[in-house]
């Protein structure tokens, strides 16, 4: 399989990433100023299968983004030498994180939702049920952490920086196709309906790895 094709395989397994965030993240918590809101936040009950099918959704996606990414990596060393470059390090600690990332990021959170179903369940409490999610988040808060400044952060700075800098071929107005900046764009989705930036990280990595599929393998095509 050609380079562009194999770096595609990143763009389509964002595709299943987004889908597994709204399954996990829309409809599920929400800050609201009602003053019946638990912590100043919604808490909803969602069915278990949405979770179920995110944590499956992670894991095909972490395995084509594998493909993806290394074929991109390899891409960038041979054909344009970035191999000694201190962004393009960066950027390959971030690309090889995702690989893991991605996967546990779904398993991890789903982890949080069904305990506040189970809480639910069981006590019909939501203070309750809310205390058990968040001593959950506890035990994982750090590797979530840890991964979004591995992968989030610092395939923006790698990203941002080899664009400015000029290392690849990509026009300049590219540097926003991002995951940081997929993020900032949610905040602003999330204006118009509570949970709509769900899917917008994966959206940053989706459009940054369509934009290396489309500029990155312009030399192959030329070679041919």
């Amino acid at each position: 399989m050609g380079s562009k094709n194999r770096i595609l395989f990143g763009c389509y397994a964002m595709v299943l990433a987004i889908i597994g965030d709204y399954l996990l993240g829309f409809g599920t918590l929400g800050a609201s100023s009602d003053p019946d809101a638990y912590m100043g936040m919604t808490w909803n009950v969602v069915p278990d299968w949405r979770y179920a099918t995110s944590s499956i959704l992670g894991f095909i996606c972490a395995a084509m983004f594998a493909y993806a990414a290394t074929g991109l990596l390899k891409l960038m060393e041979k054909e344009y030498d970035l191999t000694h470059f201190k962004l393009y390090k960066l950027f390959k600690i971030a690309n090889w994180s995702g690989i893991l990332y991605f996967a546990f990021i779904h398993i991890g959170i789903c982890m949080l939702p069904v305990v506040f179903n189970a809480g639910m369940e069981a006590t019909g409490d939501i203070p309750t049920a809310a205390m058990m999610t968040i001593r959950v988040l506890k035990s994982i808060a750090v590797p979530l952490g840890v991964g979004l400044i591995l992968c989030d952060l610092l395939v923006t700075i790698g990203w941002v920086g080899m664009v400015l800098k000029g290392l690849i071929p990509v026009k300049k107005v590219f540097l926003i196709c991002c995951p940081l900046f997929g993020i900032l764009f949610g905040q602003l989705l999330n204006f118009i309906a509570e949970g709509l930036d769900s899917g917008t990280e994966s959206f940053g990595w989706l459009v940054m790895y369509l934009v290396c599929a489309i500029c990155l393998t312009q030399n192959e095509r030329k070679k041919r």
